[in-house]
């Protein structure tokens, strides 16, 4: 396509010939002509030229972040980033030496929490145990996790502690750390995992209770199953002691069922299960049902009772 700059130079041209003849003598006019064949043969060698590249068109590196912007970064933004990305939460699922458990003076035991990853960040080596308050021990400030877990994994976390001399109950408390500070504990409410001990000989022959073998702990979990003419619970009880000890027990119903003297024999601070079953027919009333269980020896003890879901043919 002719370049538009083309015209306006060949009317320059063609004033100046008109001109040739009108303006002074036959120097001027040669001078002119000169001036002119050197005016098209510049033009001429410019479209010759290669075009230079548009400024535009140039990369033009990036300047670096200089150490004074870099400084100005602080650890808030960089928790909240990491929190954008995947969240923090654990539950515990299992633990050796359960709360409560009564160990001779300066007995050195390892403390074993089974921690289940419920969150959606995947846990590390570089994540951490971190003592957040209480006895510590003879612990560590510090345990990093042994092993690797994704998100519904569990992991173990072994530590070894030390009774302390003195009598009486001692307990420490840890939590949870991230490679970027975020603290947390396990459960519902990111509570504390706690190492709870009593140092007592054991034995009753100073009657002081926290020196007694026995059950310090019972939880439920229930399982419905529907049948077309009945609703079955079984009821599983988790008893928990703070030593060896045999411990016999009863299962108490809201119907006013009762089946005595289960027994389960304990050769260590653990925690140990038993599980009986309860059905419904259809027809039965739609109030609303419990289960317990009763310790009786080696010391009676009550530690309330689990409310059971509602009959398959009574949902809200």
């Amino acid at each position: 396509m002719f370049d538009p700059r083309n015209y306006k130079i060949l009317a320059v041209v063609i004033a100046m010939a008109l001109l040739i003849p009108a303006c002074g003598s036959a120097g001027q006019q040669s001078a002119i002509s000169t001036a002119v064949a050197q005016t098209v043969q510049a033009q001429s060698t410019s479209e010759t030229l290669p075009v230079p590249p548009s400024p535009a068109l140039i990369d033009t590196p990036t300047p670096l972040a200089t150490p004074a912007a870099s400084a100005t970064v602080t650890a808030t933004p960089l928790i909240a980033a990491a929190d954008e990305l995947c969240t923090v939460s654990a539950l515990l699922v299992g633990e050796t030496y359960p709360d409560g458990t009564i160990l001779q003076p300066g007995t050195t035991f390892t403390k074993v929490w089974r921690i289940q990853n419920s969150g959606t960040c995947t846990w590390d080596t570089r994540w951490q145990l971190v003592f957040s308050g209480g006895d510590r021990l003879d612990s560590s400030l510090t345990y990093n996790l042994p092993l690797p877990a994704e998100p519904g994994q569990t992991v173990e976390v072994p530590i070894i502690l030390r009774a302390p001399d003195s009598g009486g109950q001692h307990t420490g408390e840890w939590m949870l750390k991230s490679p970027w500070g975020r603290t947390f504990g396990v459960g519902q409410y990111s509570v504390p995992l706690s190492a709870s001990i009593v140092v007592g000989s054991g034995t009753p022959e100073n009657r002081k209770t926290e020196t007694v073998f026995g059950v310090t702990a019972v939880s439920y979990e229930v399982d419905r199953r529907c049948a077309p003419a009945n609703t079955f619970y079984i009821i599983k009880a988790y008893i928990t002691t703070n030593g060896p000890v045999k411990v016999t027990f009863n299962t108490y119903q809201s119907d006013g069922h009762l089946e005595k003297n289960f027994q389960l024999n304990f050769t260590e601070a653990t925690t140990k299960s038993f599980q009986w079953e309860w059905s419904q027919k259809k027809d039965s009333s739609p109030t609303e049902r419990w289960a317990q269980v009763i310790i009786t020896s080696p010391a009676y003890r009550e530690f309330g009772a689990v409310v059971l879901p509602n009959l398959c043919y009574f949902e809200p």
